[in-house]
């Protein structure tokens, strides 16, 4: 993931997903990426499992490029996995913030914002992006304070 012409793709899970669960992913999307080619090429990708709760493909674009349909195969693979575990990993209306206790917790957006609202979270509470796309960004801008995150917007 650290080359960077990769283009990265994040998927939140709405919970913790078990040894189990993390286990039968690893091998539904394996079994995935070694077959995902875009117009007939290759992609050279590769995925993580991040905190038993992001499910981060990448695919090295200076190789071959992602583009419609084989971005669409990849959201299948997604709703595949979805469809089995119920994890609501397309759904960007969650959000993921970490909590004092140092764990990462997964809200509805209306919930996350009455949080803030209600000063439940702090302006250096951590929050997670999954708009980045680039491993430049998910090394900069992938968790980041409230004050500084995409989420500022909501603070008073």
């Amino acid at each position: 993931m650290s080359n960077t012409k990769n283009k990265l793709w994040i998927f939140q899970s709405n919970r913790t997903l078990s040894p189990f669960e993390e286990e039968r992913i690893y091998h539904i999307i394996t079994d995935f990426l070694h077959s995902w080619a875009s117009h007939g090429a290759d992609l050279k990708s590769e995925f993580q499992i991040l905190d038993h709760k992001f499910i981060i493909v990448s695919v090295d674009e200076a190789q071959a490029k992602a583009t419609g349909c084989s971005i669409d195969s990849l959201n299948r693979c997604i709703r595949q996995i979805d469809a089995e575990y119920h994890l609501d990993l397309l759904n960007r209306l969650w959000v993921s913030y970490e909590t004092e206790k140092g764990e990462i917790e997964t809200l509805p957006m209306d919930k996350f914002k009455e949080k803030i609202r209600s000063a439940q979270l702090s302006p250096d509470t951590f929050v997670y992006n999954l708009s980045v796309s680039t491993p430049d960004e998910f090394y900069k801008k992938f968790k980041q304070p409230l004050k500084e995150s995409w989420a500022k917007v909501y603070l008073n």
